[in-house]
């Protein structure tokens, strides 16, 4: 049976679907002038591509294809290849984006991704099976339960490593010349989204996981009070930390400092909404230096950025990935989902916090990323205890 036969056994409202988003995303490329091969200008058209390119599937193609499938590796490239952020998902991934509560069990493995790259791990959790497992910074994660990760999304990636309960994933990595097949265990790695630890003679650490709702009230019963007055210095521990609310984010910041202009997401069109904090920050005389890592990435950078901005905290670490944007996931009709980028903040100098990301007063080399070293690095900064 050749393709043209195929398609008389496809639904003709599917086949019209099919048909109507190859035509998008072709519009798309033809604006963007990015057609493998020409250049803006020198590309056919309208519907006569189409047409030619719907003729060489049918009739030329060396194997049959679904194009219902065909028609969902569509959609996957034409919104993933927007931006990091940005992504399909497909009716199974949408709802576990929708589902999840917060408590899901993960390997330990942070990973970066942009488009048409394999994710690479950007942080390796401490205690967690990532790291028993051997896992190292700069593994390139090339599938996860069988499914090549070339053409997925950052949330793709994430919502496949997740689980509800300890059963392993499978994951491969690539290292050097070696590939690596591992069963990885999941276990949930953050009971609680900060801890607060303090020791003689060393600065107290806030050591902050997850930004959930609620966050800052939380910091303000029970770790506000042992710091408001004293002179104790406090590490601010971003490490490895990307999940969370960005609002909370916001009023992390107030904590540490008070600012009509904190800096503002722009949107489409170039519209600006400012972020502002209000509050008489409780701990504004408190010295503070943050800790960050590739790992930080998110509502953790926009708390660092503030601070380090304006009011000049200093950052030790390594420089973080650039992806404190807004995202909207927006429902098709069969239940599949996008998640889109609406807006990426910019600091009031102007800097944005997008791609480039927060480049730390103080670096570490990728290979010196222990807490001796941090601690090395960042007692200089502060007040002698």
């Amino acid at each position: 049976m050749d393709l043209r036969s195929a398609m008389k056994k496809v639904p003709s409202y599917r086949w019209f679907l099919w048909a109507a988003f190859l035509a998008a995303g072709l519009f798309f490329v033809i604006q963007m002038g990015v057609l493998p091969g020409g250049h803006a200008g020198q590309v056919p058209r309208g519907f006569d591509l189409l047409e030619s390119l719907m003729h060489h599937i049918r009739n030329d193609y060396l194997e049959e294809r679904d194009p219902v499938r065909t028609a969902e590796g569509t959609y996957r490239g034409l919104v993933n290849s927007l931006d990091p952020l940005s992504a399909y998902l497909p009716k199974e991934l949408a709802a576990a984006y929708k589902a999840r509560t917060g408590r899901e069990t993960e390997p330990g493995i942070l990973v970066l991704k942009r488009y048409a790259a394999f994710p690479q791990v950007a942080a390796v959790v401490p205690g967690s099976p990532a790291e028993a497992a051997g896992i190292k910074i700069g593994d390139i994660l090339s599938a996860i339960g069988g499914r090549n990760t070339l053409s997925m999304s950052l949330a793709e990636v994430n919502l496949l490593i997740q689980g509800s309960g300890p059963e392993p994933v499978k994951l491969r990595f690539l290292r050097n010349n070696d590939t690596l097949d591992l069963d990885v265990a999941r276990a949930f790695l953050f009971p609680e989204p900060y801890v607060f630890e303090r020791a003689a003679g060393k600065p107290a650490v806030l050591r902050v996981r997850r930004f959930i709702p609620s966050l800052v009230d939380e910091l303000k019963r029970s770790v506000v009070p042992s710091l408001k007055g004293r002179a104790t210095p406090l590490v601010l521990d971003l490490r490895s930390c990307q999940d969370g609310d960005l609002e909370e984010a916001r009023k992390l910041a107030n904590l540490f400092v008070r600012a009509a202009d904190a800096g503002h997401f722009e949107g489409r069109g170039g519209v600006k909404d400012v972020v502002s904090l209000t509050d008489e920050p409780a701990l504004g005389a408190v010295p503070v230096v943050i800790w960050v890592d590739a790992g930080t990435a998110g509502p953790a950078e926009l708390a660092a950025g503030i601070l380090q901005e304006i009011r000049k905290v200093k950052i030790v670490g390594f420089a973080t990935s650039g992806l404190v944007g807004r995202k909207t996931l927006f429902p098709l009709d069969d239940g599949s989902a996008v998640l889109l980028t609406s807006g990426v903040f910019a600091l009031p100098s102007g800097r944005k916090l997008w791609d480039d990301g927060l480049i730390p007063d103080v670096a570490i080399p990728i290979d010196k990323l222990d807490e001796k070293t941090y601690l090395e690095k960042t007692l200089p900064l502060l007040p002698k205890l």
